[in-house]
């Protein structure tokens, strides 16, 4: 993955298969299930990302950009420096990595990804 890039697109909807389909239907985009609340999709080409299950979707909160960075903790300690906030935390996604998400000054919400290194893949559960 290229470091700084966007590397995930996600959307959040109250109707996995719904949204499944929509996206399936119109782009021909390939879905693999995480479990009861969660889709990751592929692309053809370019970015892929997920769907996340979500009792209620609020406007301007979907889709979340994810931007790939080598470690989140400077990322986070710059945004603030920037007048940004964090909006979530460091967080483990189990077997990927960690991801936070970053408020800027117009409420404008987007995530940042830091993957596990490849040794610690392998050793996760």
């Amino acid at each position: 993955m290229t470091k700084n890039a966007f590397c995930h697109i996600e959307w959040t909807t109250t109707d996995l298969e719904r949204t499944k389909n929509l996206l399936s239907g119109l782009f021909g985009w390939e879905f693999e299930s995480w479990g009861e609340e969660y889709m990751i999709y592929k692309t053809p080409k370019g970015v892929g990302g997920g769907i996340l299950k979500a009792e209620k979707v609020e406007p301007g909160k979907s889709p979340y950009v994810y931007v790939d960075v080598d470690e989140i903790e400077p990322y986070l300690q710059k945004a603030l420096e920037l007048g940004a906030e964090i909006d979530v935390p460091k967080t483990e996604i189990p077997e990927v990595g960690w991801y936070a998400h970053i408020k800027d000054s117009d409420g404008n919400v987007f995530g940042i990804v830091q993957g596990f290194p490849e040794e610690q893949k392998d050793e996760s559960p």
